[in-house]
Order: structure tokens, then C-alpha cells, then sequence
């Protein structure tokens, strides 16, 4: 069938179901084919291809299928069937007039039969009247009994045995055939009725339940043109609430095209279109600006001609998320801005929920911790023991629980934390662990500046003291021994003899003045390092000469000065700061000789390596024990702090070289044994830019 016929049919009958329609569909077909066989007998026996004439019947049948046809082209199905009632007229051309039948009439019962029921078959199938049924059978049935008066055998019309046949009378069973058949036509539309009085109830309940929705319902149809295609949509029903909702009436809208009805409700601010699809269910959530409600829209496809569509107004969760949104991000940026991390832990020990802190050092998302337990995080079997022992402490007090723990945080090291815990419900605690790593290693830091500080003030004082020694000693020597000079009494060789004092007394305080005088300038930061060349073999020359006027002075002839030279040339030379070079072996050298009694004292220098030299100064002295070796080079420090002690000495001298040492980018070495002696040594580099060895 041509499509425009096939739209022409739905455009027809576009109230009924979709079975109906397939069911007219289906009748029309059928009434084409037929009128198609009857046109080609027609053309056949024009060209005179039968043996007899089919003409009269043929266009007989072919004017009963035309009209048919013409009444189902303009929807008038029962008119259709009317038309079939004619059948008995060019069955009576076919089989009983003695000028056009096909068969003889004497012979041609049972095939008028077959005729009669196939136009009752018509009926069966696609009547809804029963009135038109048994017009058809007493029509059909008066036909077959004239041909059987006027045909038949007088004495076979009243006996139920045909006996030409050996069948039963053709009367009988065309009428067993046909009542049979209209009786379950009956019981089907019993039964169709039924359900149809369901249908019809189901209807009305669906109608009483949309009008009672809270939901607002709108119902439209669907338009289509003759070949089928949409075309738009027609408004068929909307329910009180849609009318409360969008201040509309039923009565106005009903019949009204849905494109008209959207651009009233929604302006244009909304895509409706977006809302329609013809084959699948859409949910969708739209905002009417004008307005500022929302509504939460699912479009229903009913069938393939209507769609219902459902309106939820949901302005009032909307506002409610908006707000829950708002104080969400509110607290979300609270959270973030404290630097404590939040934790939510169930009373099994599951992470709830997590709020990390960039800052914090623990690289773990939420992700990762939520749905974790406090097994699985890494605490320490005791730390998870006492977390749960203070989980179940806060569900059942309802009290604050408060741990300190440690934890390795990468990148930090160790780090202290403190947790506190409350009830957050019957469930589950909120925990709030603060980093005070700070606060820990400042209690530390202060306790350690305490302690140093203590210890700075006792150093102090006992330098006061020695240095008050070390000043009214020499100082009583060189008046002393002055005021002895001032008599004449005094011979020539022991004039000699105290003016040595003076002058050794005088160099004691000038060393006093000198060590004192360098440690403010360390501490003012106005000491700095000034490279040139320096003679190293010279350096060494001038510390033997030094100290062996200095033992004979502390009457120490007996020990051994063993000078050592990493270079034999005498005028070796390096690129470096000299002069805190001579002090540090001065500190060291000055140090080896007032605590070595027996023995030798070995100094000098070393290459170490192709860019390194290393200083030292080995004595056979009293020695240090290992657990004062960075103390000695504190200010001020000595092993022996009373007043009364057998050495002498400020305090200050291994200070000074250990700070000369880090200026030039050092550190003292210390190897020491005590009763066997001690080892000092330095290292310090060279290069071809800095400290390049030049031989002169």
C-alpha cells in the first residue's frame, strides 16, 4: 500500500487503538487483493480466455470491493461492511443463474457455501455489530434456500441426509457453520465487553488518581500529517496541581497546541523541546526563571500517539540543597583554613569521612582513607589499642579523649600529634588531630636553651673567675718584680733575670687580651676570611720556635716539639686565610703543651690527597674523654671547672679554633685517649681558583 494511503487510513481512524487500526488495515488489504482478482477475471474474460463468461459475476464482486474500498478510505468501516451484505448477489450470478452460473445449479451447494462463509469470516473478524452479522446469514441463507427449492431434489429438502453426497443437508451446515461461528463471536465480545468495562474503570480510577496528584500532569497528543510524520503536539488533559502550579485552567488549555502552551508557561527560558522524546522516558530538571521554581519533568511515551508528562515542583529542596550547599562550603572552607585534620571514625574503627590538609605532610587522599579502619593506617599496635579503648571511652561517657602520639611524615621525619576525641553520635566520634610538633621541639628548644643557658651562666662565671686569674697573676708578677727593679739593691744578673719575668708575664696577658679580643669579634660577626698566598714551611718554623721559647718558659724542656712538612720545599705556599690558620694551630699547639707533662708534641702538615691538606697536632698528653669531645669546644667549657685545678687557661682558646675552623669550611677532628694523649686535625681544600699550591 502506498504511504500516502497508509497515512490516509491512520488520519481516518486516528481515535482508535493501535490493534483496531491494524485490524482496519488488515481489511483493507484484504478488499484490495479481492478487488485486484476481480479487475483481472474481468480484463481475462474480455479477451475471451474462459470457456464461459465471468463478466456479470465478476463485476458484481468487483463493485461490492469498490465499495467497500471507497467507504474505508473515508472511515466509514461499518458502511464497508454493509456493503459485504450484497455478497449473495454476485454469489447468486456465479452459482445459480442458469445464464452466468459456473457449475450447475443442481451441484453448486456446497460451493456457494464456501462463498457464504467467507464473507461471514469478514464479519467475524472485523464487525463490532451484531446486527449486521445476522443481516448477513438471513440474507446468505434465503439465497442458499431459494437455490435449493428451485434446484434441489423435492424429496432430499426435508431429510438431514444429502444423499446425492453421502453428506448432511447444505442447509444444515451452512447454518451449524455460520451459528456456530456467530456464537463464539458472542463469548469473544462477552469477554471483550469485560474487559473493556475494566478498561474503562482503570481509565477513570488512572483519571481520579491524576486529578488527586500532587504531581501536576499534563497530557497531550500526538499530530501527524498525511504521511505520517509529527507534525506538533495537542494538549488532551492537565490536573488541578499543574493548574495550581502553573495558573492555567484545564478548560483553557484542553484542544491547545503544546508549543502555544510551553512559551506561555516558560517564555522561551526553557528548551521544552528537549522534554519530548516520542520512544524513550526522559527525567530531566528544569529552572522557569521568571518564575525561580524548579521542577523535576519526566516525559512518558504512552504509545505512539500520546505522551504524559509529570511535574514535580522542587523549588523547596532546591533552596534546602542551596543552603545545605552554602553552609557545606562554608564549613568546607572553616575546615580547610583550621589546620587540624577531621577524621569521623565509627565505633569499629572504620574512617567514616577525612578532611586532609595539604600541609600536613600525610599524602593520602579521602579516597584512600575512607572505608579503611585504624588497623590498616599504620599506628603502632599500642596506638591502635589505646584509639579504641578511647573510642569506646567517648560513645559510652560522652566525654573528650585526648592522645598524643608520633608518626613518621614523609619529608618531616618524626612528627608529634595530638588527637582529641567527642561524640559525634551513638555510632561514630569526630577526632581532631593537630600537628604540635612545634609546640613539642619548642618545649624541647627551650628546655635544651634552659639547660644551655644554666650551663652558659656557670661557664661564665668560672671565666670570670679564671679570667680574673689570669689577669691579677701576670699582672702582680709585672708590678711586682717592677717595684723590685725601682731599688739599687738589685745585681745585674738578677735585674736580667726579672725583667724575663716581666716581659714573659706581659706576653701571658697581651694572649689574654688577644683571645678575648677575637672572640668579640666573632661574636660581632666583624671577623672574616682574607685569602692570600701563605707560606705553609714557614708556618710550621715559626709555631717550633714559638713553643720552644714556651715550654722552657712552663719549664718543659724535657718535652719533644717533632715538626712535620707535608712539602719539602722551603717556600711552599698555598692560597688561604694565614693568619686564622696560625691562630687555630696556635689554640691547639698552646693547648697540647699545657696538658702534656711527659712525652713530645708532633704538629704540621699533610697533603691529603690531590686537593686537601690536613693540619693537625698530636701531643702524649693527659687526654679527653670521648664523651666531652664536643663539649671542649664551647665557650668557656673546661673539663676541670674549679677554682683551685692544676692548668691553667681561660676557656676560650679550643673555642676560638673550632670557630676559625667552620669559617674556613671545616671541622676539628678529635682522636683522643685519656692517660695515652690527644690528636687534633683539620682539613682543608684546594683548587686551581682558591687554593692552588704554588712552589716559589
Amino acid at each position: 500500500m502506498p504511504k500516502k494511503t497508509e497515512s490516509g487510513l491512520k488520519s481516518k481512524y486516528a481515535l482508535l487503538p493501535k490493534k483496531e487500526l491494524e485490524l482496519i488495515r488488515l481489511f483493507f488489504y484484504l478488499d484490495l487483493l479481492l478487488l485486484t482478482g476481480a479487475l483481472i477475471v474481468i480484463v481475462l474474460d474480455l479477451f475471451n480466455l474462459f470457456h464461459g463468461s465471468y463478466f456479470v459475476p465478476a463485476l458484481t464482486f468487483l463493485g461490492i470491493f469498490i465499495l467497500v474500498l471507497f467507504f474505508l478510505r473515508e472511515g466509514k468501516k461499518n458502511s464497508a461492511l454493509n456493503s459485504l451484505i450484497l455478497i449473495p448477489v454476485p454469489v447468486y450470478f456465479l452459482m445459480i443463474s442458469p445464464q452466468f452460473a459456473l457449475f450447475p445449479p443442481q451441484s453448486s451447494f456446497q460451493y456457494e457455501i464456501y462463498l457464504y462463509l467467507t464473507g461471514i469470516a469478514f464479519f467475524l473478524l472485523f464487525s463490532e455489530r451484531k446486527r449486521q452479522i445476522v443481516v448477513y446469514i438471513l440474507a446468505s441463507t434465503s439465497v442458499l434456500v431459494g437455490h435449493l427449492i428451485a434446484f434441489a431434489d423435492k424429496e432430499l429438502l426435508f431429510k438431514l441426509n444429502w444423499d446425492l453426497t453421502g453428506s448432511l443437508h447444505p442447509l444444515l451446515i451452512y447454518l451449524l457453520i455460520s451459528l456456530s461461528g456467530f456464537t463464539l463471536y458472542l463469548l469473544s465480545h462477552r469477554r471483550l465487553a469485560g474487559k473493556e468495562l475494566i478498561i474503562d474503570s482503570l481509565r477513570e480510577s488512572q483519571s481520579r488518581i491524576f486529578h488527586q496528584f500532587f504531581e501536576g500532569i499534563l497530557r497531550f497528543s500526538i499530530d501527524r500529517d498525511e504521511l505520517g510524520e509529527r507534525t506538533g503536539y495537542t494538549v488532551t488533559y492537565v490536573n488541578p496541581s499543574f493548574e495550581e502550579f502553573f495558573e492555567v485552567r484545564n478548560s483553557e488549555v484542553r484542544d491547545m497546541p503544546a508549543h502555544l502552551l510551553f512559551q506561555k508557561l516558560f517564555r522561551d527560558e526553557v528548551d521544552w523541546q528537549s522534554l519530548i522524546d516520542p520512544v524513550k522516558r526522559i527525567r530531566k530538571e528544569i529552572l522557569i526563571p521568571h518564575t525561580g521554581k524548579w521542577f523535576r519533568v519526566s516525559s512518558i511515551p504512552v504509545d505512539n500517539d500520546q505522551m504524559i508528562f509529570f511535574f514535580e515542583n522542587i523549588t523547596g529542596i532546591k533552596n534546602t540543597l542551596k543552603e545545605l550547599n552554602f553552609s557545606k562550603h562554608r564549613y568546607k572552607l572553616l575546615l580547610e583554613t583550621i589546620p587540624d585534620m577531621f577524621f569521623v571514625i565509627d565505633k569499629d574503627g572504620t574512617y567514616i569521612d577525612y578532611v586532609p590538609k595539604s600541609d600536613s605532610g600525610i599524602d593520602m587522599l579521602a579516597s584512600e582513607i575512607i572505608g579503611s579502619t585504624i588497623f590498616e593506617v599504620g599506628f603502632s599496635a599500642r596506638m591502635v589499642d589505646q584509639v579504641s579503648k578511647s573510642i569506646k571511652t567517648v560513645l559510652s561517657r560522652n566525654n573528650i579523649e585526648t592522645i598524643e602520639y608520633a608518626l613518621e611524615v614523609k619529608g618531616k621525619g618524626s612528627c608529634f600529634f595530638e588527637m582529641r576525641m567527642v561524640k559525634l553520635n551513638s555510632n561514630s566520634v569526630m577526632a581532631v588531630s593537630r600537628d604540635i610538633s612545634k609546640q613539642k621541639f619548642a618545649i624541647l628548644a627551650i628546655e635544651e636553651a634552659r639547660k644551655k643557658a644554666e650551663e652558659a651562666d656557670m661557664l661564665k662565671a668560672a671565666f670570670l673567675q679564671n679570667i680574673s686569674h689570669e689577669v691579677r697573676t701576670p699582672l702582680n708578677a709585672i708590678v711586682g718584680f717592677s717595684n723590685v727593679l725601682l731599688t739599687d739593691e738589685v745585681s745585674r744578673p738578677e735585674r736580667l733575670s726579672y725583667l724575663q719575668i716581666i716581659t714573659r708575664n706581659c706576653q701571658i696577658l697581651l694572649h689574654v687580651f688577644s683571645d678575648t679580643i677575637k672572640l668579640s669579634k666573632i661574636q660581632s660577626g666583624v671577623e672574616k676570611v682574607e685569602k692570600q698566598f701563605y707560606n705553609l714551611n714557614g708556618l710550621v718554623n715559626d709555631l717550633n720556635r714559638q713553643f720552644m721559647y714556651e715550654k722552657e718558659q712552663l719549664e718543659k724542656d724535657h718535652l719533644k716539639l717533632i715538626p712535620v712538612k707535608g712539602n719539602d720545599h722551603p717556600k711552599f705556599s698555598i692560597v688561604c686565610d694565614g693568619s686564622k690558620i696560625k691562630d687555630i694551630m696556635e689554640s691547639l699547639m698552646d693547648n697540647a703543651i699545657k696538658f702534656t707533662e711527659e712525652g713530645e708534641i708532633e704538629f704540621g702538615y699533610r697533603m691529603d690527597g690531590h686537593s686537601t691538606i690536613e693540619f693537625f697536632v698530636r701531643d702524649t698528653g693527659i687526654g679527653i674523654p670521648e664523651n666531652q669531645f664536643a663539649k671542649i669546644f664551647d665557650r668557656f667549657y673546661q673539663i676541670d671547672l674549679r677554682i683551685k685545678r692544676t692548668y691553667g687557661g681561660s676557656g676560650i682558646g679550643l673555642s676560638l679554633a673550632n670557630d676559625f675552623v667552620n669559617m674556613l669550611g671545616s671541622k676539628i677532628t678529635v682522636e683522643s685517649t685519656p692517660g695515652i694523649g690527644s690528636r687534633f686535625s683539620f682539613i682543608i681544600k684546594y683548587d686551581d681558583a682558591t687554593s692552588h699550591l704554588r712552589i716559589v
